[in-house]
């Protein structure tokens, strides 16, 4: 049987500090890059519209948009951020295989299935 995965990225600016860490406990910001992997079924020849997927990691990425991530996130690390994509994708009854979350080109962390 085929298994079929499909992702799109898309990214959004935002400010952050971590609780107790030396030199990222003062608030400063990035432009993080996420991006998912969905899998499933086939119908009508894809798993889902790339539109559609898109559409919905907009809608998850609008509440962290320009904000302080410590606002919405208790701990926002990289990785505690794509636990909150993942969750906020879970949500919406899509099976997740992977979100990752990128601080830059060189540093990111990622939660697969």
């Amino acid at each position: 049987m085929m298994k079929f995965i499909v992702g799109v990225s898309d990214s959004f600016s935002a400010a952050h500090s971590i609780p107790g860490h030396k030199k990222c406990g003062k608030i400063h910001g990035h432009n993080f890059v996420v991006s998912v992997e969905v899998e499933g079924e086939l119908k009508n020849g894809m798993v889902i519209d790339f539109f559609d997927l898109k559409r919905i990691l907009k809608e998850i990425l609008e509440k962290l948009d320009h904000s302080i991530l410590n606002e919405v996130i208790e701990n926002p690390t990289s990785e505690n951020i794509a636990i909150y994509v993942f969750r906020e994708l879970k949500a919406r009854d899509l099976k997740v295989v992977r979100v990752r979350v990128s601080e830059n080109v060189d540093k990111w962390a990622e939660v697969r299935v």
